[in-house]
């Protein structure tokens, strides 16, 4: 955390003086979770579909990297699978990300650009609930966390990488971004917190779609990047 800050003090003047959009972005998170029992055998763990809504600032510091810092709304979860029952338990959860993304993009004619990212997460957890199917009597429950009892970690890492398309017109941009979430961190806080997991870390793909406007940036900027037809803004 000390070398992240220090990179962006040194930054700083340099953002000062990059083009700046201002954005959100809007989409589907897949998630899924990467489980282990006691004896380390893989569980599998069913999909399980949420919301990501994302609001950004991109600094565009050449005509092929841009930093672009976010802060979202994700939903995350799993769904293991149970051997030889037919109960399920289903683990839906909330968080706030903060991806701190480096993008490298391509020209694609006068108005598309084609661009790669990649970067750290950081998410912190602020819901969670488990929703427990009961095979024998049918009953289905509902139970939130209590953090308190320290089952869940508060807090998890990752890594974003990915790749998308962008449509400039005028000073709207219009954006397709693809990205997959790798979590470092193991989500369960207590070993035994489960009887069946040992481990258990995010594996999110996010499908968004964002939109962003350019507040300002080198002079002539919009004109000569159209003239030039570099795609870049």
């Amino acid at each position: 955390m000390r070398k992240l800050i220090i990179i962006l003090f040194f930054s700083f003047p340099t953002l000062i003086f990059a083009q700046l959009e201002l954005g959100m972005r809007f989409g589907l998170n897949m998630s899924e979770a990467d489980l282990q029992t006691t004896n380390g055998d893989l569980i599998e763990a069913a999909r399980l579909n949420g919301v990501n809504v994302a609001a950004f600032a991109n600094f565009q510091l050449g005509k092929i990297i841009a930093f672009q810092p976010e802060i979202a709304f994700a939903q995350k979860g799993f769904e293991p699978t149970f051997t030889n029952a037919d109960s399920t338990s289903t683990v839906r959860t909330d968080y706030l990300d903060m991806p701190l993304m480096i993008e490298a993009g391509f020209a694609l004619g006068n108005r598309g650009r084609f661009f790669v990212n990649a970067g750290p997460n950081v998410s912190y957890l602020i819901k969670a609930e488990e929703e427990f199917y009961n095979g024998t009597n049918g009953e289905t429950m509902t139970m939130p966390y209590n953090f308190d009892e320290g089952t869940l970690e508060r807090l998890d890492f990752g890594v974003n990488f990915g790749g998308g398309l962008s449509l400039r017109a005028n000073r709207w941009k219009y954006t397709l971004d693809v990205r997959y979430n790798m979590g470092l961190q193991e989500i369960l806080a207590v070993e035994d917190a489960y009887d069946f997991a040992d481990k258990a870390k995010h594996q999110v793909t996010n499908i968004s779609v964002g939109i962003s406007y350019f507040v300002f940036g080198g002079k002539k900027v919009l004109v000569d990047s159209a003239k030039n037809g570099s795609g870049y803004f």
